[in-house]
């Protein structure tokens, strides 16, 4: 559609979202940003965080993900996520499960390889990002 940004979003799984939009914000590397139609050319990491969208008619959706790659060019926006999940399918009871074991692991953590720590630090802010995307 002329005058809009579309934007896709893919998991290695499926594609999770394929639509015209109004506007974008996700959680890069450096911090948060916005896309708006018109936007230069960009190619940014993500962090798992939350992932929002205004759909064209004016509708907010919000995801959580888990970490990946946004790409904009010529009025066109992808995601590349390693895992994405609308806030309304979250189990939040799940995440509070997910998140206070990450926190365990990395409370107990001090005497195993930096390589579980860093897994047990994605893995909090993965749940973190769901819980946030749920609205909790």
């Amino acid at each position: 559609m002329a005058g809009t940004l579309n934007l896709q979003i893919v998991t290695p799984e499926r594609e999770i979202y394929n639509g015209s939009i109004e506007s974008v914000k996700l959680l890069g590397m450096d911090g948060s940003f916005g896309v708006l139609r018109g936007h230069a050319p960009l190619f940014a990491g993500l962090e798992a965080g939350t992932l929002e969208f205004t759909d064209l008619d004016g509708a907010a959706h919000t995801m959580a993900i888990g970490g990946g790659f946004f790409k904009v060019e010529n009025d066109v926006a992808m995601v590349l996520a390693d895992s994405a999940e609308d806030a309304g399918a979250i189990d939040v009871e799940r995440a509070r499960q997910a998140e206070s074991r990450a926190q365990s692991r990395l409370a107990g953590q001090l005497d195993e390889i930096e390589m579980q720590r860093e897994r047990a630090e994605s893995s909090l802010k993965r749940a973190r990002a769901r819980l946030r995307s749920a609205g909790q």
